[in-house]
């Protein structure tokens, strides 16, 4: 017993003063490539500490600032808003048109970036919170319904086939709306929604009336009391509509 346990130690000293490999500059480097020769790679990923990476090759959609690092043989070109599928003389005051081949990478700052995959879904995203978006999207802006001369909320619609990416002030979750289960939503929280949902902003309180079929995309705070957008004064930022709230507001 007394010498099996004098081997455990000996064993536990030999791991403690085992000398740690540390790689020449060279290969630490092309270890930890943030820009790999990967062709297959998808246009919108994230690194491992969650900022976003674009890949261009041809045509991508994106924002600029919160910009890292990019590729030198990038050229980016104003994008005209689209309104109902036509391009009109306003631009953009975030996105802008990359083409080329190269790749840049977008900080997230203090929130946090979610790319997600359209398969052929139809979406609307306030416009603040959609940082990319890949050429193959069908597009366009326009306003949330009734925000217009209360609270202003431009709104961006995505359908088609490809990639866009979110970055929103905590975690993105999403509530299923139905026909029987309508929600209000704080708009400090809602960043958007898929399917046939209506929202409808309400005079004089911060909430959104959410009817209809689908789903609203909603932004939690990150923790207790923490919120990156307005206020909510401790308010829920999702809760089930009151009976009363089916119904249409004279």
């Amino acid at each position: 017993m007394f010498v099996g346990a004098g081997s455990a130690l000996l064993s536990s000293a030999d791991d403690v003063t085992a000398p740690v490999s540390i790689p020449g500059v060279t290969e630490f480097a092309f270890g930890r490539l943030l820009n790999p020769d990967d062709e297959a790679a998808a246009p919108l990923s994230l690194t491992a500490e969650g900022h976003l990476m674009v890949r261009v090759r041809g045509e991508m959609m994106s924002r600029t600032d919160a910009l890292l690092v990019c590729s030198e043989n990038l050229e980016t070109r104003p994008l005209n808003r689209r309104m109902q599928g036509r391009a009109v003389p306003d631009v953009f005051r975030r996105l802008v048109s990359l083409e080329g081949e190269g790749h840049m990478v977008l900080s997230r700052e203090d929130e946090r970036f979610f790319p997600l995959h359209l398969h052929r879904d139809l979406c609307f995203f306030i416009e603040h919170y959609l940082w990319a978006l890949e050429a193959t999207l069908m597009w366009d802006v326009g306003q949330l319904p009734g925000s217009r001369g209360v609270r202003e909320m431009a709104l961006v619609r995505a359908a088609g086939e490809g990639l866009l990416a979110l970055r929103v002030p905590g975690e993105l979750v999403a509530i299923k709306i139905a026909g029987d289960r309508p929600y209000r939503v704080h708009v400090a929280g809602f960043i958007g929604w898929v399917g046939n949902v209506v929202p409808r902003m309400e005079r004089d309180v911060p909430y959104l009336h959410c009817e209809g079929e689908g789903a609203v995309f909603v932004s939690l705070p990150s923790s207790p009391g923490v919120s990156s957008g307005p206020a909510t004064g401790g308010a829920p930022v999702a809760a089930p509509a009151p009976a009363s709230a089916g119904g249409r507001r004279s």
